[in-house]
């Protein structure tokens, strides 16, 4: 692998000073958006703000410092910018915390590679346990055998028998994050791999007392007395991460047209001082459209199909990997938008999302750039113990619409309100969901 390696740095400084033939096949960004790029070095500050029934108010904020370089580069084109480097302090009221010290460059010196870092704190008194198997999409229940559809009925029942924090633990993980990419025939594909280091640390709710709370029951102590589940002590989880994946995407943190198809495979292992040894493995595709004559109007759909096997903590298993990202679910605002976060989790997951992104306002103020979408969009996705088990017999469905603002093109700005089975939610956040 380190010759591998070796053998692409070799090639790319070679022939760096044929970038542009190097790219011949990745999109550049559209002629209305070049227009709106900035150039040079920029200082920003950006508050951090969101809301939504699993987190509560969120406050915060990040700084910026992006190298957007010239119009002459040679990347200018292709990317959002050369170079970017942010700290986030970030909270909220129900509990989570998440600070951060990020880095990228897309095109480092002009070569085919591209580098990216995370050193991150996260912090989470109210993490969500409803289960690690495919009986998490049975209806919600209480530790005296009584089942609910309707979350807000469930849990105001929680907290008349004491156990406000049923389906809730501590979960706190400190984490460093490295990849390395590759882009492949000219620029259409990249390869990538990285690794994942971090420390879990655990705490049931088992009769606890917080405050003048009270609470006797815990779902996840429960669980484990009844078969031990993995990962209940916390500990060390440390991967390798590879991925595969085709982009023809315009713009990736707002795409008008084009795909993005992503097979990313994750090994955790005691090779490298993990407590626990498991795989994932998941295919997803992003697809845009917008049409000449409605070009007002982006069609986006999404699909993930993800793999777990081994002996995966019960805090991971509901991940899905990405190459540039990890997301939590089924459930929440970036999958399941109305149910609440990580309410579905087993080995397999399937999710598919479908938004038409109509564009309604455009303006720049303060030589700033602003553009106002309005989403509605359809949400659906499963879990299973098995592959042998994929179905389409219990679907998970939610709908709703939404509000983005695209800020200078790379900030996204959203406002979803979904509703499911069990309930609605508003969801305030930073992106699209893909």
């Amino acid at each position: 692998m380190k010759q591998l390696l070796f053998l692409l740095l070799v090639i790319s400084f070679a022939y760096s000073a044929e970038l542009s033939e190097l790219l011949q096949n990745k999109p550049t960004m559209s002629e209305e958006s070049l227009t709106k790029k900035q150039e040079g070095a920029h200082y920003t500050g950006l508050p951090l703000f969101n809301y939504d029934e699993n987190l509560g108010f969120g406050y915060g904020a990040r700084v910026f410092w992006f190298d957007y370089g010239k119009k002459e580069d040679t990347t200018f084109k292709y990317v959002p910018y050369k170079h970017r480097v942010y700290m986030q302090f970030f909270q909220t009221t129900n509990g989570f915390s998440k600070y951060a010290l990020h880095y990228d460059a897309p095109y480092v010196a002009d070569t085919l590679f591209k580098v990216t870092s995370n050193l991150i704190y996260e912090k989470n008194t109210q993490a969500h346990y409803f289960g690690t198997t495919s009986t998490s999409l049975n209806d919600l229940d209480t530790p005296d055998g009584k089942t609910f559809v309707n979350a807000h009925e469930q849990e105001n029942y929680l907290k008349s028998i004491d156990s406000p924090f049923y389906n809730r633990y501590i979960l706190e993980i400190p984490s460093f994050e490295l990849e390395l990419e590759y882009d492949l025939f000219g620029g259409i594909m990249r390869a990538a791999m990285g690794l994942n280091l971090s420390h879990a640390n655990i705490t049931n709710y088992q009769n606890a007392q917080l405050d003048d709370t009270k609470n006797i029951a815990s779902k996840l102590y429960d669980d484990n007395e009844e078969e031990a589940i993995v990962g209940f002590a916390g500990g060390f989880d440390n991967g390798l991460k590879f991925s595969l994946v085709y982009d023809s995407r315009d713009y990736a943190s707002n795409a008008k047209n084009g795909s993005a198809h992503d097979l990313t495979l994750e090994f955790y292992s005691k090779a490298i001082a993990s407590d626990y040894e498991h795989q994932r493995y998941t295919f997803s595709t992003k697809n845009f459209l917008t049409l000449d004559q409605l070009n007002f109007v982006t069609f986006a759909g999404r699909w993930i199909y993800s793999i777990q096997s081994g002996d995966t903590p019960f805090y991971r298993k509901n991940m899905i990997g990405y190459e540039d990202a990890y997301q939590y679910g089924l459930g929440g605002y970036r999958t399941l938008r109305g149910y609440q976060q990580d309410r579905f989790v087993a080995d397999i997951k399937t999710l598919a999302n479908i938004e038409t992104r109509f564009q309604v306002y455009q303006t720049t103020l303060m030589e700033q750039s602003f553009d106002v979408m309005l989403v509605p969009f359809i949400d659906a996705g499963s879990v299973f113990d098995s592959v042998q088990e994929t179905n389409f017999e219990n679907i998970k469905y939610t709908y709703g619409a939404g509000m983005r603002i695209a800020w200078n093109l790379s900030t996204v700005m959203m406002m979803d309100y979904g509703t499911s089975r069990e309930g609605s939610a508003l969801y305030i956040h930073f992106s699209h969901i893909f």
